[in-house]
């Protein structure tokens, strides 16, 4: 059945049921700005509950970006106690939180927003969060990606389903949903913003965008439809990606990796750094493919890409504990216990010679750097790491003593040959004993 106005009613109903975003029995999170196209889905929704058994709730997020953000949440507020809608509201800072990030305050936005989302959801126990997206959103989305630089993960556009976020009127035209407002007299705010030229997406639906379908009429349309299209070759290759994929926490054996074509290969690796958190640009995955046996590459998040001889691995690092200047007794240094003097006792040890080794001892994480004299001459630490089968990933972890700015051992690597202690010579022995073991 068509809805008044030309929105068809059916077919974004069976669109839903697709992908099931309506599930009967449960909870519908709609997200509420107080524009056209969210009252509109607002409506709609409120018409579908009790047909598609699910119970609707809204939340509205005021961005505190314009004078008329209070005005905003205050309709929103009006018009679901009037139609009997549980509203949840939201606020933030997103002006302080794009300084503090050093994002756009349009990116800004839209982290501060969904995390929001995201939590009333969780607090709600809400099974789907409904966005607004439509048609055109689709289409832009594509067009910016496209410009920007991308592969065909972002040429697939808006997913219609992301986690628990749907989209049910991504394939609704904005002219349906205008009519669709107008027909049934619905209410709503215009954000003054969103004409301001000055944002890029904007720019590109006031300005481009008509200017294309100007030489291209339908251009919009099939923008959306080869986005669905890609979706179904996107969706193929990850499932061809995800057989080659090894358990979590291993490593992906190198001459597998160089047995696949470039386009697999790629998206082995971006598969294998996103498990850690960490989406790779094109220029990243080039460097990861690109590493040398043994090589590292820091990636942003604090995540680790190493090349091993287990092959390619992806770890987040955690991040360096801070020096600690021994002194005889136990102290404790993140993890571990670490006893100065006496015998060597359980965990790790290394005994130096305690007459030669003066000054202050500290204990600390590798720095990457240092030599130790192994008594036929001097190699470099990350030598002998090597050398002993320690995987790259572990050593900037590893704990090292150091006399001033002097490495003098590792440990479960080397201790300096001129610290060593002699037969008959006092010794000082250093103990790491991992807590809670």
């Amino acid at each position: 059945m068509t809805a008044p106005g030309g929105l068809d009613r059916r077919a974004v109903t069976a669109f839903c049921r697709k992908w099931a975003m309506l599930p009967r029995g449960g909870r519908v999170l709609c997200a509420v700005s107080g524009g056209r196209d969210s009252m509109a889905l607002l409506h709609l929704l409120k018409s579908l509950a009790e047909e598609e058994g699910f119970t609707l709730l809204a939340a509205h997020f005021n961005h505190q970006l314009r004078p008329t953000a209070r005005r905003d949440e205050d309709f929103v507020r009006g018009w679901c106690a009037e139609n009997h809608i549980p509203l949840t509201v939201g606020r933030g800072d997103v002006a302080e939180f794009a300084r503090e990030s050093g994002r756009s305050l349009e990116d800004a936005a839209r982290e501060l927003r969904y995390r929001f989302l995201a939590e009333t959801a969780d607090t709600l126990g809400a099974d789907r969060i409904a966005t607004a997206h439509h048609r055109q959103d689709n289409a832009e989305t594509v067009l910016l990606h496209l410009l920007r630089g991308t592969g065909l993960r972002g040429l697939t556009g808006i997913q219609p389903v992301r986690g628990k976020i749907v989209r049910p009127l991504l394939e609704t035209d904005r002219r349906e949903i205008e009519a669709y407002v107008q027909a049934n007299g619905i209410p709503y705010v215009e954000d003054e913003t969103n004409a301001d030229p000055a944002y890029t997406r904007n720019r590109l639906r006031l300005e481009i965008m008509p200017l294309l379908e100007e030489v291209s009429p339908g251009c919009t349309a099939r923008l959306s439809t080869a986005a669905e299209v890609l979706r179904g070759e996107e969706e193929h290759l990850a499932r061809e990606t995800a057989v080659l994929l090894p358990p979590p926490g291993e490593a992906l054996a190198w001459p597998v990796l160089l047995a696949q074509d470039e386009a697999i290969r790629r998206r082995l690796v971006r598969a294998m750094a996103r498990r850690t958190g960490v989406e790779l640009s094109a220029r990243q995955t080039e460097a990861v493919l690109a590493l040398g046996p043994g090589g590292v590459l820091d990636l942003p998040g604090d995540v680790l890409a190493s090349r091993g001889g287990g092959g390619l691995t992806f770890r987040r690092r955690r991040g360096p504990l801070p020096p600690l200047v021994l002194e005889t007794g136990e102290q404790t240094w993140g993890p571990w216990t670490v006893r100065v003097g006496g015998p060597p006792g359980p965990g790790e040890s290394v005994s130096l010679a305690a007459e030669r080794a003066l000054g202050p001892l500290t204990i600390a994480c590798w720095d990457g750097r240092g030599r130790l004299n192994v008594g036929n001459g001097s190699r470099t630490i990350k030598r002998l790491f090597a050398d002993r089968g320690i995987p790259v990933e572990e050593r900037l972890e590893r704990p090292a003593l150091y006399l001033g700015d002097r490495p003098v051992a590792v440990f479960g690597v080397a201790v300096d040959h001129d610290l060593q202690p002699q037969p008959g010579e006092a010794v000082v022995a250093v103990t790491l004993e991992r807590k809670n073991r």
